[in-house]
């Protein structure tokens, strides 16, 4: 049974890599600027942008820029320093509700995604704490059949846990490119460039 509680726990761990915010400890070159600042670097007095010539970016991306984006030749990190949300990338696209809408939905999956890690942390609870449960609670006769269910049931709680969420936020990071396509669809003049591909490769 250890090889199974050593398997869970690695699924565990890379779970909750998967759905905790990424925190940035090394400085960001990109700027993660407040909105009223980004309303006076577009020219912004109101909801109305004024429209500026475009220039074609450059191909350098700034080194050390988390997942970076391409916008009126300034290049941005699509997140907030806090955490992988999109943050920033959200603020720009604003101007097309379905984009928005997008991104919306990325943010709500990334939060939903966390509660596998309370499951599988249920999960392991169930299994090392199975022999004294069912010591505790059970006679004599019916011990072992307990100890083997709530076995069973740690293990499917805790792998159920880790596939819900590799799954729903492999499939999430496509949006991120979609929203982009979307407002790029009604802005073609004034388009978002992403600097960096979505996904996992295996």
């Amino acid at each position: 049974m250890n090889k199974w509680v050593s398997l869970i726990l690695v699924l565990l761990f890379a779970t909750k890599s998967f759905a905790d915010p990424l925190v940035s400890t090394s400085p960001r070159p990109c700027p993660d600027p407040t909105v009223d600042e980004l309303r006076i670097h577009l020219h912004q007095d109101s909801a109305e942008p004024v429209q500026q010539p475009l220039i074609k970016p450059k191909p350098v991306v700034p080194i050390g820029c988390e997942r970076p984006f391409i916008y009126r030749n300034e290049a941005y990190s699509t997140d907030s320093p806090q955490a992988q949300d999109a943050a920033t990338l959200k603020y720009f696209v604003q101007s097309v509700p379905e984009a928005e809408k997008m991104l919306d939905t990325y943010q709500k999956n990334r939060e939903r995604s966390k509660l596998s890690a309370y499951t599988g942390t249920f999960g392991l609870l169930l299994i090392v704490f199975a022999p004294l449960i069912s010591r505790t609670l059970f006679s004599a006769g019916t011990r072992e059949t307990a100890f083997t269910v709530f076995q069973l049931t740690g293990v499917g709680l805790a792998a159920g846990g880790f596939i819900y969420s590799f799954t729903l936020l492999r499939t999430n990071e496509s949006l991120i490119p979609k929203a982009v396509d979307t407002f790029n669809a009604k802005n073609r003049d004034d388009p978002i460039e992403l600097k960096f591909t979505t996904g996992w490769k295996f």
